[in-house]
């Protein structure tokens, strides 16, 4: 009998690129904690949300003390409100050539070899750069929404509008009428009007965190104004300490500059959900370059994210609603 070797295809290991569940934590959990409004604690993040989150709050129609008497009353002013946090489904596939990658992946490491399987260097180095750029773009859905988004925090249609806020998580909160265009010449006269609606809603004003959300460039506009006035350190300061009237102002990447928008609320009332920790999220990157002759590398990654406000009430959006 002759003695003949068989090759079978059969991986029986598991691929050091592919990672699930808690493997792809590192990076699915960068691709959305990296977001500016998550990253710098503008927000509550609930991780471990499977599909929905349900949110529950206990509201006063009014006051509740009032003079003694032998039989008490009920006054009947609180109301149960509950608002629910549905994630989207999102993926990235990105086709990169390694060629591309190599000259910063080689000054960081400083050798590289291009035959047989990805390093696994290599693939957290392309992996993390990938999920630093998907992070930019989280923040972006969060606030404005967009194709595979339902509901953004000031859009549910890609652009802030005054259609895209009636549409939005912050559909409830008060209006405030603002100026169509931000400049530095009534920025301010435009904060001051939000925060007398913000001071209008009761219990606002005391929430931990609660101040201003615009976009960098109605933040330029408003260190500008104050800088004129001579009431201000100026521009050169600690950008992570600006307040105006007492309250903090959050410059925010996912409101686009083209957005003249003032949003007042606090951290706690922005929720974001995600389902990192349930198993149910992956990332991967797969070697194309052994199967078609190509120099490429495909990077995956499935995650689900959404947002919505905790109450519904509690802020103000400012802009030239009609």
């Amino acid at each position: 009998m002759k003695n003949q070797k068989y090759n079978f295809d059969v991986t029986l290991s598991p691929d050091p690129s592919t990672y699930a569940g808690e493997l792809a934590l590192p990076y699915v959990t960068a691709a959305v904690t990296g977001a500016e409004t998550i990253a710098n604690n503008r927000c509550r993040l609930i991780e471990g949300v499977v599909h929905k989150a349900v949110m529950e709050d206990l509201s006063f129609g009014g006051g509740v003390v009032a003079a003694a008497t032998c039989a008490g009353a009920d006054n009947d002013n609180y109301t149960l409100t509950e608002r629910v946090l549905t994630l989207n489904d999102l993926e990235v596939k990105e086709v990169i050539c390694r060629k591309t990658i190599f000259p910063s992946y080689v000054a960081a490491q400083g050798k590289m070899r291009r035959d047989g399987n990805i390093p696994p260097e290599f693939a957290e180095f392309i992996l993390a750069s990938t999920a630093a750029r998907a992070a930019t773009d989280v923040e972006s859905l969060m606030w404005a929404s967009g194709t595979g988004w339902d509901l953004g925090l000031l859009s549910n249609d890609g652009t802030i509008d005054e259609a895209g806020i009636d549409a939005s998580a912050m559909a409830g909160f008060a209006e405030a009428v603002t100026d169509a265009a931000f400049d530095a010449s009534n920025i301010l006269s435009n904060m001051d009007t939000v925060f007398a609606a913000a001071a209008a809603t009761p219990g606002i004003l005391q929430k931990p965190g609660c101040g201003f959300y615009l976009s960098y460039e109605a933040f330029a506009f408003m260190q500008q104004a104050i800088a004129a006035q001579g009431t201000d350190l100026g521009y050169n300061r600690d950008l992570k300490t600006v307040t105006y009237l007492g309250y903090p102002v959050y410059p925010t990447a996912g409101i686009p500059n083209s957005a003249d928008v003032i949003a007042f609320t606090y951290p706690d009332n922005i929720v974001v959900g995600t389902n990192a920790y349930t198993g149910n999220e992956s990332a991967a990157l797969i070697p194309v370059y052994q199967y078609d002759g190509s120099d490429n590398v495909k990077v995956s990654m499935n995650f689900a994210v959404g947002v919505q406000t905790a109450v519904a009430t509690d802020g103000v959006v400012g802009f030239a609603f009609t």
